[in-house]
């Protein structure tokens, strides 16, 4: 596990081994989690299907993971972390199970998701991504009723996805512009999402903040406090659940629970959870496990969300 988490959280993105041994015995030793995601009950799954059309690139492309025993299910949009950087849907899958884990936890709950992938930097601006994530939701949206789901839709993201779906959830201009109609979002979900990138560069080293913060967000903090979506919650924000780690990075814990006060004095009750003795990389790792924490606080937040209105 502790191999797995420091893949996860890894920086530069080019984690390697040269001994294929050492690959098979660490996939053993995790339970062979890739083989768990193909062989899940109850679970249809459909890879590499693109959401931008005529597109060819890689990351513009996103995996289904559908209940076969129920029809009107409500759809989740999952947005994978990494930093803006690195990482990806099926992100190592044969020895972590990302992401696929997630898609199959809640798709044996009855919640259909998409799984996507999107443009990283250094090749993607942040307007890149956002625009990315908005074409998958609309995806998503406009052809759920063709896989046997609802156009009910909650967007979740861990790390830097959840600043990429939190984001879009306090604009809804932008998803209207992107074509998805904001009623349709029922709900938003940050998984250790990283909601104040004043914080985050603060907390820091010099290395990271030129390579990613200064380049994608801006070297002020007025220009990194536009693009945290901290400042932007409001009451016309979606219904949010918020998730962090106990032993989570000091920003996304702090940023957690001051986004709990300013719902708070906006006169929203606040929907928010830390799971004990998780860290950061637990919170997705652990998804779909003997551990799994996580999915029994999400489902139901997705569900209750989701009821078709009268």
């Amino acid at each position: 596990m502790l191999f797995l988490r420091k893949l996860v959280v890894v920086k530069s993105g080019r984690w390697m081994f040269p001994w294929l041994f050492l690959w098979l015995f660490l996939w053993l030793l995790a339970g062979c989690p890739g083989q768990r995601i193909r062989s899940a009950q109850r679970v249809r799954a459909l890879e590499d299907v693109v959401y931008v059309p005529s597109s060819t690139h890689p990351k513009q492309q996103l995996d289904l993971y559908l209940p076969t025993d129920r029809r009107d299910f409500p759809m989740v949009l999952f947005v994978h972390g990494g930093f803006w950087r690195n990482q990806d849907r099926r992100y190592y899958q044969a020895f972590t199970g990302l992401h696929g884990n997630v898609g199959v936890a809640l798709a044996q709950r009855g919640i259909g998701v998409a799984v996507q992938s999107y443009r990283l930097i250094p090749e993607a601006t942040l307007e890149d991504q956002l625009r990315d994530v908005a074409s998958a939701a609309r995806f998503v949206v406009e052809h759920a009723q063709e896989y046997g789901g609802s156009q009910r839709l909650v967007l979740v993201g861990f790390s830097a996805g959840g600043h990429l779906v939190m984001s879009l959830c306090v604009d809804r201009e932008r998803l209207r512009r992107a074509g998805v109609d904001p009623s349709l979002v029922r709900g938003c979900v940050a998984i250790s999402g990283v909601l104040d990138l004043v914080a985050m560069a603060a907390q820091q080293d010099a290395e990271f903040n030129r390579e990613v913060t200064f380049r994608h967000f801006g070297a002020t903090t007025e220009q990194q406090a536009q693009h945290s979506p901290i400042a932007r919650i409001s009451t016309q924000t979606p219904p949010l659940l918020l998730l962090w780690a106990e032993k989570d990075y000091p920003f996304v814990k702090q940023a957690g629970q001051a986004a709990v006060e300013k719902l708070k004095s906006l006169g929203i009750a606040p929907i928010a959870h830390e799971l004990a003795g998780h860290d950061h990389a637990d919170m997705v790792l652990r998804i779909n496990t003997s551990d799994d924490r996580l999915t029994e606080r999400l489902a139901p937040f997705v569900d209750s969300h989701t009821k078709p209105q009268p």
